[in-house]
């Protein structure tokens, strides 16, 4: 038990820092960088508390320090913190950009500390029910791809989309029985998570489409000057907020942390839009929002995965079927631990994520933008996952493997990039697709 707390701490840390560090570049998508590195350490035999309370980390540490790019230079950290740049910009014009980037952070904590525990309790509700669901998963990922692919910009074409997608992915498995001896999943499911590097990367071989991507000249990007005053000692992020922006963001936090089956980017969007208009003035309206979006991002996320985790073992959320799938595919932790277990790794997951990030955030913040404006590549970030990624297929496959990912990747980022069917629909598309397939080939039959 000591030597397990002691590794999961660690690891924590570990996560914690690695992912405050990734945060901090924008534009960083949360599923490429999250499921790749999990799944290494599961391969690794590592415990699945272990896992658990590293994953837990890594949501917290990337959730705050998406907030330092995202509010000092209105660019979105990561694809979570899109959702706030409207607020950021709003925060910038009125010259309280540090006052935002605070907001952000501390109510990602408040929202990490509130989701914890609702969402277990929601769990130990929701677990009588799991017998019923499992006996229907198929039914149920082919409604949830329905629902998430409606909610995307492609509305119903994203929802007709899904057939053609269920017989490639299935397709593929055929393929693969037939070169391997079984179906695949890391490299199906690598290939859906870089899809839309691959087609960007396609784009560079297609002269129509590398004229528009050229650039004469480097981007120009301002950051706000750094502010004066600066507390000392570990920030308390209670005290950020007023006791009527603080019933908001817990309010906020402890609903959006029951749901599991619903985009958290969407979460993220409704909620703000929700209660952040209630206030009259601008800068109430512009903080309270900001505070309230970040609380529900890192809410969502937590409740998306311990919902399905521990009431269901079923991978039933946006976030289980991408950045959280190698805890479901790859180690058995649904049943092996009580929620006694689950909140003690939870909370150790929680404070090591933030014992790096939150400090970081709220103090060397326009420091660290600065630094990873000029000294990181973003085409350097993306070759090392492409690596990973690369090296994670070959491992499941060899060189059947890579070539499956590749492909899914170029078909994958096609439909996202150019017609709005994002990653997130493709994964439930992924899941959907044994029962979609099975149902057309038995209409196809009754109707011959």
């Amino acid at each position: 038990m000591i030597g397990l707390l002691i590794q999961a701490i660690l690891v924590a840390i570990i996560g914690g820092i690695i992912f405050s560090i990734i945060g901090v570049i924008p534009g960083t998508d949360e599923t490429a960088t999250m499921a790749p590195l999990t799944l290494v350490l599961v391969l690794m035999g590592f415990e699945p508390v272990v896992v658990f309370a590293w994953f837990m980390a890594i949501i917290v540490a990337m959730q705050i320090t998406h907030t330092i790019p995202t509010a000092m230079a209105a660019l979105p950290g990561s694809t979570m913190a899109v959702p706030m740049v409207h607020n950021c910009e709003i925060a910038k014009k009125m010259g309280i950009p540090h006052i935002a980037m605070r907001k952000l952070a501390s109510g990602s904590v408040i929202g990490s500390i509130i989701a914890l525990p609702v969402s277990l309790l929601m769990a130990s509700i929701l677990a009588p029910l799991s017998d019923i669901i499992s006996q229907y998963s198929g039914l149920i990922f082919t409604i949830g791809a329905v629902l998430i692919a409606f909610m995307s910009k492609a509305k119903f074409g994203a929802v007709v989309s899904l057939i053609p997608f269920a017989f490639f992915i299935q397709g593929l498995q055929r393929l693969a029985v037939e070169a391997t001896g079984g179906t695949l999943f890391i490299s199906i499911f690598m290939g859906i998570t870089i899809g839309p590097m691959i087609a960007e990367l396609f784009n560079v071989l297609i002269p129509s489409r590398r004229e528009l991507q050229h650039r004469t000249r480097p981007n120009e990007i301002w950051l706000a000057p750094e502010p004066k005053q600066k507390k000392k000692g570990f920030p308390n992020p209670f005290s950020y907020f007023t006791k009527n922006q603080m019933g908001y963001v817990a309010g906020a936090s402890a609903v959006s942390a029951c749901t599991f089956t619903f985009s958290p980017v969407g979460m993220t969007v409704l909620m703000g839009e929700l209660l952040a208009p209630r206030k009259k003035e601008l800068y109430d309206r512009t903080t309270t929002g900001l505070g309230i979006q970040d609380a529900v991002s890192n809410a969502t996320y937590i409740g998306e995965l311990l919902i399905p985790l521990v009431a269901f073992g079923l991978p039933l959320s946006p976030v289980v079927l991408g950045p959280a799938f190698p805890l479901f595919n790859n180690i058995d932790i649904h049943g092996a631990l009580g929620i006694p277990q689950y909140l003690l790794y939870g909370f150790i997951g929680i404070i090591c994520g933030a014992l790096f990030a939150y400090p970081l955030s709220m103090k060397q913040a326009r420091k660290w933008t600065a630094a990873m404006f000029r000294y990181v590549s973003h085409e350097a970030l993306i070759g090392a996952f492409l690596g990973l990624i690369c090296m994670l297929a070959f491992y499941e496959a060899g060189l059947f493997g890579i070539f499956v990912a590749v492909i899914v990747g170029l078909f994958g980022g096609i439909l996202n990039n150019f017609f709005g069917i994002h990653t997130g629909v493709q994964f439930m598309g992924y899941y959907a697709s044994t029962f979609i397939v099975a149902q057309m080939t038995a209409l196809a039959q009754f109707l011959a």
